[in-house]
């Protein structure tokens, strides 16, 4: 991994990707799949956009969109619900015809570095989606996604002028673009 500093090699590339991968990515288990009213392969791919909240602790989706192909099309929103802590969040993938629940879990960090002068942060990840119930169509549905985030962050600094490579504070500009396949029943 190339990042940039000195600094950047000995940090918790885990926590850092994280962190800045949040938006998008899942497994997921059923036990009764007899139920589901439609059952095949899908793919799942989009952008979210987040600034930082007025707090060192918050930030804030301010645009996403998810396309959908395969046993559903669609075109929606992502909407965090729980972001990243050691890893996983939660978030609503939401449509017209109703809303999937998603259990995010980072995996492999594939690349990353840090322009030290810019503090601009690239980077690519793998990450698992589990698609855990909803509601609408998506009331019962269940799905498992693999597949990467791609990440382009503007840290944060700290007091001494170097780029914050902690978890938190959140970056104050992100921008992940997800592509996720898998299978998914409803």
């Amino acid at each position: 991994m190339n990042c940039g500093n000195s600094r950047f090699a000995g940090c918790d590339e885990g926590l850092i990707a994280a962190d800045l991968f949040s938006a998008a990515s899942a497994t997921a288990r059923r036990s009764d799949r007899s139920s589901a009213a439609a059952s095949g392969t899908e793919t799942l791919s989009g952008t979210i956009v987040f600034v930082a909240g007025p707090g060192t602790n918050s930030r804030t989706v301010t645009g996403s969109v998810v396309r959908a192909g395969g046993v559903f099309r669609g075109v929606g929103r992502v909407v965090e619900l729980v972001p990243p802590n050691a890893g996983v969040s939660q978030d609503d993938l939401v449509f017209r015809s109703g809303t999937m629940h998603v259990v995010s879990t980072a995996g492999t960090l594939l690349s990353g570095s840090v322009n030290p002068h810019s503090c601009l942060f690239t980077g690519t990840q793998q990450f698992t989606w589990d698609v855990t119930g909803g509601t609408g169509q998506f009331d019962d549905a269940i799905g498992s996604f693999t597949g990467t985030v791609s990440a382009v962050a503007l840290l944060a600094r700290n007091p001494d002028g170097s780029c914050s490579l902690t978890p938190l504070p959140f970056p104050r500009h992100e921008v992940d673009k997800f592509a996720e396949s898998g299978t998914l029943s409803f």
